[in-house]
């Protein structure tokens, strides 16, 4: 569900359930086209379903539906990730915030493991990452995209 639309930003609530990661990315594709952005395209795709998908794997309180293995169930009131695009003067941050109360840390690097890469391959698309608690008790993860250079610019 679109929740917020600017010229510089824009928003979407996806439920914890599988299927969320590919609106995440159409979404994302969409957004970036919209604002000029095709040469991110595919980093900002991949980076935003990256980030969903470990939202909706580990972002959900244990108990409720999105946490670990209950991924299939449908959403609670509360249970949702939302995912934010930013267009900023120098950089595209994505945000996403999901109700953990604790961070995600990316796990040690183990090339044979079908899983678990998905902060690694965040950190090495992305300008800069990081995370933070709100407020809210939610948690945001966040990532920075540099924009691309305006040829007709000094």
């Amino acid at each position: 569900m679109l929740s917020a639309t600017t010229d510089r930003q824009r928003r979407i609530t996806l439920p914890p359930v599988p299927e969320s990661a590919k609106t995440a990315r159409e979404f994302t594709a969409a957004t970036l086209h919209n604002w000029h952005l095709d040469p991110l395209i595919s980093d900002a795709v991949l980076i935003a379903s990256e980030l969903v998908t470990n939202a909706i794997n580990h972002g959900s309180p244990p108990g409720q539906p999105g946490a670990q293995a209950g991924m299939g169930a449908l959403a609670e009131p509360g249970a949702a990730v939302e995912l934010t695009w930013s267009y900023q003067v120098s950089r595209l941050i994505c945000v996403i915030t999901d109700r953990a109360g604790e961070p995600r840390v990316a796990a040690p690097a183990d090339p044979e493991a079908e899983s678990g890469h998905g902060l690694q391959i965040v950190g090495a698309l992305a300008a800069a990452w990081g995370w933070t608690m709100l407020g809210t008790g939610e948690k945001a993860v966040w990532a920075a995209l540099h924009l691309p250079r305006d040829p007709f610019q000094p």
